[in-house]
C-alpha cells in the first residue's frame, strides 16, 4: 500500500517563488496546493485542509496576517501549522505574527531548499504526534 503523500498549501503571489517552492516539495515527495492571494488561500485551506500551510505576509489583497487569523480562528483548520515564509523582518512583525499562532516565521533570502524540507517535515512530525 502506497503511503499517502502530505498536502502542503503554498500560499505566495509570486508566480516564480510560487513554481520554485513547489519544486522543492514536490522533489521530497509532497502534494502541493497553490494560492496566488490571500483569499483564495484561504478558500483552499477551508475546502482542502491540508497538512502544512506555508505562507507569505504580503499578499495583493489582503495581508497574511489575516489568512493567518482565519486559520486559527475556525475550527475546522485551527490545528493545521502554518510556516510563514516571507522578506518581512521588523521584529514587531515577526513578533505579532508568532503571536497569532504562525508555527515558525523564516526568511526567503535565509532559507535553503534543505533547511524548507527540515521544517516542513518537523511541523508535520509534531501534528502528527499531537492527533
Amino acid at each position: 500500500m502506497q503511503k499517502k503523500k502530505k498536502r502542503i498549501l503554498l500560499i505566495e503571489d509570486s508566480r516564480s517563488t510560487r513554481m520554485t517552492y513547489k519544486r522543492i516539495f514536490e522533489d521530497a515527495e509532497f502534494h502541493i496546493l497553490e494560492a496566488g492571494t490571500g483569499q483564495e488561500g484561504w478558500d483552499l485551506t477551508l475546502a482542502e485542509h491540508p497538512d502544512l500551510v506555508v505562507l507569505d505576509l504580503m499578499l495583493p489583497d489582503m495581508h497574511g496576517l489575516e489568512v493567518l487569523k482565519n486559520i486559527r480562528s475556525h475550527v475546522k483548520t485551527n490545528d493545521i501549522p502554518v510556516l510563514i515564509l516571507t522578506m518581512v523582518k521588523e521584529a514587531e512583525e515577526v513578533q505579532r505574527t508568532l503571536s497569532f499562532g504562525a508555527s515558525r516565521y523564516m526568511y526567503k533570502d535565509s532559507i535553503t531548499p534543505e533547511n524548507l524540507i527540515e521544517i516542513a517535515k518537523d511541523l508535520l512530525s509534531i501534528k502528527q504526534d499531537s492527533a
